[in-house]
């Protein structure tokens, strides 16, 4: 929604392997050579997916996680 569009099918994608392996998942799709490969033909997509892949790695830091969430929350309301 940063971007003014949700961008589900470029976080579907990203995140499909998660059904398999958890949180491992970010193995794969999760590095700037497969987001270009997967959406280098759109802009808009390969920018969303690099948002994806920033904060997927933030995340990484539980306080950052956390606050993400929060904000999440608030913007639900």
């Amino acid at each position: 929604m940063v971007l003014g569009k949700a961008h589900d099918s470029v976080n579907k994608t990203m995140d499909a392997p998660y059904r398999i392996l958890g949180r491992k998942h970010r193995i794969l799709y999760h590095d700037v050579p497969s987001i270009i490969a997967l959406f280098g033909h759109d802009q808009a997509k390969l920018e969303a997916a690099a948002l994806h892949l920033l904060v997927d790695r933030a995340c990484e830091n539980p306080n950052v996680e956390k606050m993400l969430e929060l904000l999440a929350a608030y913007g639900r309301r």
